[in-house]
């Protein structure tokens, strides 16, 4: 029996976009027709923060993951980043082991979705993930098998979709392909 996972990367808060990290558990947009471009989706999971925000009448059934939030950014979130040390920032981007105060790490939040992906039930045949860029492209780095520093090196845009399958190990099968 084969699994298939697909992987639907979110919009990123607008905060992101003025060099902002977002809130804790800050609520990624949905826009109001992604439901109809995932279309039927078997099991839907998505962070918890965004449970509340997925139509009740959409297709396929939905249910909370915390696996799948974005990596913890500490004290650093709801911070912008000419506001941080330097110093700071620039181990942050060069070192996959350096976590912000209080926060997770790059090869953390890797080995962190790594044990869930290992972890996912062979049924059902059919699962969609609903969640930040970061935690697809980490998704698709796991299913690799590699490092933290692949994460740097995989572009995961948002709206797109990544489908891995499984027979007996996890595949890529695409990455980054834009939602029809």
């Amino acid at each position: 029996m084969s699994q298939a996972l697909t992987c639907i990367a979110l919009p990123a808060p607008a905060c992101m976009h003025r060099g902002i990290f977002p809130q804790r558990d800050e609520i990624l947009p949905l826009p109001a027709d992604l439901a109809r471009r995932v279309g039927a989706a078997g099991q839907i999971m998505l962070p918890p923060a965004l449970l509340a925000a997925w139509p009740p009448a959409a297709t396929g059934t939905a249910c909370a993951q915390a696996t799948l939030t974005a990596p913890d950014m500490g004290t650093w979130h709801g911070q912008s980043l000419k506001d941080l040390p330097p110093a700071d920032v620039a181990r942050w981007v060069a070192d996959e082991d350096f976590a912000p105060p209080g926060g997770e790490s790059r090869a953390a939040h890797l080995h962190r979705i790594a044990r869930w992906l290992d972890a996912l039930p062979p049924a059902p045949a059919q699962i969609t993930v609903l969640a930040p860029a970061t935690v697809v492209r980490a998704i698709v780095v796991a299913a690799l098998g590699g490092s933290a520093a692949m994460l740097s090196r995989l572009d995961i845009a948002p709206l797109t979709r990544s489908r891995l399958t499984r027979h007996t190990a996890w595949r890529v099968a695409i990455s980054g392909a834009p939602l029809p």
